[in-house]
């Protein structure tokens, strides 16, 4: 990787932004672009990642965490696609768990509690591993189109505006695009406390005819970690046993793919987890502390006026929680370590805009926190974001063929939401350069499908967070089984990297070895399918079996291990939601036209055929799912199509 200012020069991909969308983003580029391509003159393809702080690439904004439910699911498949986001969290976790352990594999969630600082250093360190990348630091002011497309970018550095020539863009410009900041009645421009804000950029995309819209999110005060009462307090440790997001990571063979050897790897092979495992803590807030908000709220830009955006409804503020659930008492806010290099304690629960000496007195009448200690207060920021019906499930722009949106610019929250739209803009720019077929991640695929599906077909109305439950086909979408659903493909495209690479033929060989000893295994007199299918069949009996018939560590290891497990256990249910999938394919398949005017559909509503308009759906299946769009309106669109292919056959 190099760093550089460079003036009209030309790459192949430009990311602007260094976030988690950004920084997948470039990581995939890079990845996809190592080789020599013949377009390229005999080199290998140029990534530039353009950002205002380069020391600031990969920082955790908000919570110091990866993973969760269904969140955890989209860094598995992070994963399975060579992805970067599951490496760092591997190496910088400092605590564990597996959410909904106790339930079905369909919703549990792997979640890791990162040291933030750490988390950043080894973004920048993996993405430092990439010779073709290189950062440039400035603010961009402008969208270079060329012939109909996104040729590049004008960048205000130190030194002056400069322009950077590309093949394709990636913008992926998270809170910062015209950001505004909120804490009680004093505001400050900036997208992150003492980070400015991007203006030009909002400026240049309105200009070219894109649809702004705002949207608002917040965060809560961080407190020092020495004035807490942990003592009286509920400890919430990690899992005796830690899973790790990545497959590579302290993989039994690890040795066999030479990770140890590997600038990008050599830490997460070495030991799993990698840092010292630290607890969580839960407080919880009280009647007190709700009236508090209550006689407050004048004072809560949420409430005053002074914010008029929406904030995301499965990440309220306390204010928003005292208001909704009013006949709450309490509610609890988890205490997480942000470092173990500081004493920075991260409020998960209490994210606010009120005033600095209203936040004091929330916080100290929570139990364990009566003299506790205000790091840094708690904010809102508002942001302009791009509504995206202006995208297709690819992430690129329909207006602008060449330029791609991920992250919060699409209008979601969550890092993982971020990375997985990252990781398929690289994907997709780098096709489009090559003029190969765009990426299209279905519903029944990937937790990715489902989150493009959606931002495709719905109008935002505040910050987009993935649910298992946005998931129709969940039971097929599980973490155990991301890999085997999506490496095949990612090595095909050429998306994996060496280490990657190597660990999915091995994975295959090893998958396919476990599935042998299940067909012919027998444990206490039955078949071993049929014996773990009992409730009382445990995993480490199962592991042993696998072992023991195949000859392979790998085979009775991890997610190798939990897929089998879960397949045979929920047969049936899975079988059923493939029939499902089947069913729906040919409305999923049936292509619908880029030029066609629903209003001109005989005996379509009018708001169907605004919607319809509006979204410009790519199938069949997308615009049944659009807002306002009915089973009759999809049949009298289904026969115009139909009517249409029949015309042009004959």
């Amino acid at each position: 990787m190099m760093m550089a200012t460079v003036d009209a020069a030309s790459f192949d991909v430009i990311v602007i932004g260094g976030g988690h969308a950004g920084a997948e983003a470039a990581w995939a580029s890079c990845n996809l672009l190592r080789e020599v391509w013949l377009d390229s003159g005999g080199r290998a393809g140029r990534v530039a990642l353009v950002t205002i702080d380069p020391g600031k690439t990969g920082v955790m904004s908000c919570n110091p965490a990866i993973g969760g439910l269904a969140k955890g699911q989209i860094v598995r498949e992070l994963d399975a696609l060579g992805g970067l986001m599951p490496l760092a969290a591997d190496a910088t976790g400092i605590q564990f768990r597996v959410l909904n352990r106790s339930k079905g594999p369909a919703v549990r969630g792997p979640r890791c509690q990162s040291d933030k600082y750490a988390y950043a250093r080894e973004v920048q360190r993996l993405l430092g591993t990439r010779e073709n990348l290189t950062v440039v630091t400035g603010a961009v002011e402008d969208l270079v189109v060329e012939g109909g497309r996104c040729a590049g970018v004008g960048v205000r550095t130190a030194e002056g505006v400069v322009g950077l020539r590309g093949g394709a863009v990636v913008l992926t410009t998270g809170t910062f695009m015209r950001g505004l900041m909120h804490t009680g009645e004093r505001t400050e421009e900036g997208g992150r406390v003492g980070e400015k804000p991007a203006v030009g950029i909002s400026a240049s995309l309105a200009g070219l005819g894109f649809e702004l819209a705002r949207l608002k999110t917040g965060t809560p005060p961080r407190l020092k970690a020495g004035t807490i009462d942990f003592a009286s307090l509920e400890r919430q440790p990690g899992d005796d046993e830690p899973e790790a997001f990545s497959d590579l990571s302290a993989h039994p063979l690890a040795g066999e793919f030479g990770l140890a050897d590997q600038a990008a790897y050599g830490r997460v092979a070495e030991r799993f987890p990698v840092l010292e495992q630290r607890d969580c803590w839960i407080t919880r807030t009280s009647r007190a502390v709700h009236n508090v908000i209550r006689a407050n709220l004048e004072r809560a830009p949420m409430y005053n006026g002074q914010i008029e955006t929406a904030g995301p409804r499965y990440c309220p503020s306390i204010e928003d929680k005292v208001v909704r659930f009013a006949d709450r008492e309490a509610h609890h806010v988890f205490l997480e370590p942000e470092s173990l290099e500081t004493d920075e304690i991260y409020c998960n629960g209490i994210s606010t805009s009120l005033p600095g000496d209203v936040q004091e007195r929330v916080v100290r009448g929570m139990p364990g926190c009566e003299r506790a200690e205000i790091l840094r207060y708690g904010y809102a920021v508002e942001y302009d974001m791009v509504p995206p019906h202006q995208i297709d499930a690819t992430t690129m722009t329909k207006r602008l063929p060449g330029l791609f949106l991920a992250g919060q610019i699409n209008g979601t929250s969550g890092y993982e939401e971020a990375a997985g739209q990252g990781l398929l803009a690289g994907l997709n720019a780098v096709r489009w350069l090559r003029g190969e077929d765009f990426v299209r991640f279905g519903r029944e695929e990937a937790y990715i499908g489902v989150l493009m599906d959606d931002l495709v077909t719905k109008i935002p109305r505040e910050p987009y967070r993935m649910f298992t439950s946005r998931a129709e086909h969940r039971l097929l979408l599980r973490a155990d089984n991301a890999w085997d659903r999506l490496a095949g493909r990612a090595h095909g495209w050429g998306l994996l990297d060496e280490a990657h690479s190597a660990l999915y033929r091995r994975r295959e060989a090893a998958s396919l070895a476990a599935r042998r000893v299940l067909a012919s295994a027998t444990v206490d007199g039955v078949g071993l399918g049929q014996w773990l299918r009992r409730p009382d069949a445990a995993e480490d009996r199962v592991a042993a079996v696998v072992a023991a018939g195949s000859g392979d560590a790998l085979a009775a290891h991890g997610s190798v291990l939990r897929s089998l497990i879960a397949d045979e256990r929920y047969r049936g249910y899975i079988e059923r939601q493939r029939r499902e999938v089947e069913r729906l394919r040919e409305h999923e398949t049936t292509a619908l036209p880029t030029d066609l005017d629903y209003a001109t559909v005989s005996g379509l509503r009018t708001e169907a055929a605004l919607a319809l308009n509006r979204f410009r759906p790519a199938t069949l299946g997308q615009a049944s799912r659009i807002e306002g769009v009915n089973p009759s309106d999809l049949m009298l669109v289904r026969v115009r199509v139909l009517r249409g292919d029949q015309r042009r056959a004959s």
